[in-house]
């Protein structure tokens, strides 16, 4: 039985890789962003292989706000006599590495839980229309997911036997993704929290900080000592600094992404059980506060690009944010009735806003990492083990070819 279950999973995973091998040859571009990113790197990559030197102590006069590591790395293998088409398909594995880091970490976090109903929810990445297009055309993001969550689980060993070595890789893996992609390196405050609970003022915790900061230097000595700080290069030229960190687009577009990628929580019987059986009256009341303080203050227009889904409906339909607030307060309240009001979630959603301090908001910084916090760190107001089932899977991948479909769709238009 169990060899006919991995046959089964395996033929799977083979089935929904090809489907992403057809998305290469075709030169899919379903998120819409990440193929014309990717002509910009081109002309990066051409720049590093002609002058190395003075490509990387000026990068922050081109165009790419993202870290310069992945850009050398491509241009190290275009140097090594590889084309683009072949460097484009190593890193399209990227994806599936990244598939079975998070099955790896879900598989250690429930060792209860049936591990082909584990297999099959991370399987359900294949179809992310922003995973498959940042894997196709290379982008930093997803190789920072892989490392991201190869630290996430070591951090998870940790929690379990509290060895030391444990919190050294976890730290390790995630300076390594946060070179690849900076968004991650705020994490460390999650992580540190829970390392300070267990050793408080110690040897231990005095190497953590020591192993972090002797890690960082490359990057501190580039961005501050060298200054070529390309952090500076804005997606949306001559946008005021208070528009670019204002905190209330944040906090009202991150609420309506966890709200969007719950939804194959959300339409599981025994989650909408516990949403009504939760509800209070005071909820309202908190929701209207926090909706009503933010959004006096909300100025994310639709022409920065980004913004999530909810938003980008709402000027498709209406031309206007009306149903963007709506739903904003909906996410409020329902992120009220459904997590634990506690300090491990409010860090969890703290972390998410300190870790886009740019203007521009898009899918690709939250899809798949969203959906992993839910499972490996938030707290919920029921046993999140319940959602593993037949029907979570069945709303999951229905959720995924909804949303593949819906930005395939895009072209018709």
């Amino acid at each position: 039985m169990e060899k006919s279950n991995n046959s089964i999973k395996t033929f799977f995973f083979i089935i929904l890789y090809f489907s992403l091998l057809i998305g290469f040859y075709l030169g899919e571009n379903s998120s819409g962003g990440a193929y014309p990113d990717f002509l910009t790197r081109v002309d990066l990559i051409e720049k590093f292989n002609k002058d190395f030197q003075y490509t990387f102590f000026n990068y922050d006069n081109f165009s790419d706000r993202h870290s310069p590591i992945l850009i050398m790395i491509l241009s190290s293998f275009n140097l090594l006599g590889l084309d683009l088409d072949l460097i484009r398909f190593i890193h399209l594995n990227l994806l599936p590495l990244l598939i079975l880091a998070t099955y790896k970490c879900l598989a250690f976090k429930f060792p209860t839980i049936n591990k082909n109903i584990l297999f099959l929810i991370c399987c359900v990445f294949f179809l992310s229309p922003n995973l498959r297009s940042i894997a196709i055309w290379p982008d930093s993001r997803i190789s920072g997911l892989v490392l991201f969550f190869f630290s996430v689980y070591f951090f998870l060993k940790f929690q379990k036997d509290l060895k030391f070595k444990n919190c050294l890789f976890n730290n390790f893996f995630l300076i390594f993704s946060s070179y690849l992609s900076p968004n991650f390196s705020i994490f460390f405050i999650y992580f540190f929290y829970y390392y300070f609970k267990h050793f408080g003022f110690s040897l231990k915790l005095i190497i953590i900080i020591l192993t972090n900061f002797i890690l960082s230097l490359p990057m501190i000595y580039y961005l501050i000592i060298l200054k070529v700080n390309f952090f500076k290069i804005t997606a949306v030229p001559d946008v005021d600094i208070y528009s670019r960190l204002n905190l209330s687009n944040k906090i009202l577009i991150i609420s309506t992404l966890i709200f969007f990628y719950m939804i194959p929580f959300i339409l599981n019987n025994f989650f909408i059980k516990k949403f009504v059986k939760n509800l209070r009256i005071n909820h309202f009341y908190i929701a209207s506060i926090i909706f009503l303080s933010l959004i006096f203050y909300f100025n994310y227009s639709i022409n920065y690009t980004g913004g999530g889904f909810f938003f980008k409906l709402s000027y498709f339909l209406f031309n206007n944010p009306i149903l963007f607030f709506i739903t904003s307060f909906i996410s409020i309240l329902f992120i009220f009735n459904i997590f634990k009001i506690n300090f491990n979630n409010f860090l969890l959603f703290l972390i998410l806003i300190l870790s886009t301090p740019q203007l521009t908001i898009y899918h690709k910084y939250f899809d798949v990492l969203l959906i992993m916090l839910f499972f490996l760190f938030c707290e919920f107001k029921f046993d999140i083990k319940k959602i593993f089932n037949t029907k979570f899977i069945i709303n999951i991948y229905c959720f995924y070819l909804f949303f593949l479909g819906l930005n395939f769709g895009r072209y018709l238009i």
